[in-house]
């Protein structure tokens, strides 16, 4: 049942008066919220739920394919992004997840606004879950270790 207003346990609502960048529900119940950005929060998903998330409704600021893949690998229920790409909307659908998102967009993009998001490029490149959640870990480490010129 929709109604006009929605109520403080929204957790759309939640997550965006609180600032998070991605929050997880089962039944009203908060299983899971993160103020990172990026796909950290995606990883800490994989290794805090190694039994899925059956039943959850996952909330995140941006749902491009990287993170609709691992959405799928954990089985979630339902998905509501701010803003997901089409990418994310075919395979949520393939995967039968409900989802809603307030913006469509036609790709993500880096946090500089010059290309694609390096993790949307992994996620064509590794569409298998277990390749994907390895090549996002080594992208990961990648950009923490120092830059030698």
């Amino acid at each position: 049942m929709m109604t006009g207003s929605r109520s403080p346990t929204d957790p759309l609502v939640i997550l965006e008066s609180e600032g998070l960048s991605l929050l997880v529900v089962r039944h009203a119940t908060e299983l899971y919220r993160s103020y990172d950005p990026g796909v950290r929060p995606l990883l800490e998903l994989v290794e805090w739920f190694p039994g899925g998330l059956d039943g959850t409704t996952v909330v995140d600021r941006v749902v491009g394919a990287c993170a609709a893949r691992i959405f799928d690998y954990l089985r979630v229920d339902r998905v509501i992004g701010l803003t997901g790409s089409i990418s994310a909307e075919r395979i949520l659908h393939a995967a039968a997840i409900t989802f809603t998102f307030r913006a469509t967009v036609v790709d993500i993009r880096n946090r500089d606004n010059t290309g694609p998001c390096p993790f949307e490029q992994l996620s064509l490149l590794h569409p298998g879950p277990h390749d994907l959640i390895t090549a996002l870990r080594a992208k990961l480490a990648e950009f923490r270790s120092p830059r030698t010129p």
